[in-house]
């Protein structure tokens, strides 16, 4: 996806942004129309379920990690493994437009705004890369010693180097040793 998309309302105003449809019944959020289209199957009756957590993917958002996507991952039975669903080993997975409309409700706000590039940082792969760059010169960087005033610091590798960022909308990137347990001060 490239850029923000203009929503266009049942009423046909149209809304700088995302303004999430509601439901006739009960006022609840829904992923929007125009959002959900992108996904289609060529054939129209499917989501593309994959494509759909590659757009999260590229935005910064884990959906294998993300507790606000928790509920639509299990309704869908979308297996972090692989078993069911997996872009990067070529599995796909479709599902009928209702079936993902009811499963992605208790998270079409988080979608929505993602699918749209509404959050905090628009053009997460570009900030990534800028952070990659940042732990690339990082890295090489060799001098100074561990402070041994704390003994858990005076024990830390001091080769390690780790760099994560979470925003406030929950876009994350990691790099280098951030599977590490070590203390820092």
């Amino acid at each position: 996806m490239t850029g923000p998309l203009i929503v266009v309302e049942e009423d046909g105003v149209e809304e700088d942004g995302v303004i999430p449809p509601r439901t006739q019944d009960n006022d609840q959020i829904t992923i929007s129309p125009l959002l959900l289209n992108l996904f289609v199957e060529e054939n129209g009756k499917g989501i593309m379920v994959h494509e759909v957590l590659n757009q999260l993917k590229g935005n910064g958002i884990r959906p294998f990690a993300d507790i606000r996507l928790e509920e639509m991952m299990n309704r869908l039975s979308v297996d972090p493994e692989g078993l069911t669903i997996s872009s990067l080993i070529g599995v796909k997975k479709t599902v009928s437009v209702e079936e993902f409309k009811e499963a992605s409700r208790s998270c079409a706000l988080l979608l929505n705004k993602t699918l749209s590039s509404k959050l905090i940082i628009p053009d997460f792969q570009e900030f990534q890369g800028e952070i990659q760059k940042i732990w690339e010169d990082l890295k090489t960087v060799r001098g100074g010693k561990n402070a041994d005033y704390i003994p858990q610091l005076s024990r830390v590798n001091p080769n390690y180097l780790g760099i994560s960022v979470c925003t406030i909308d929950g876009q994350r990137c990691s790099f280098g040793d951030t599977d590490i347990p070590f203390c820092i001060q």
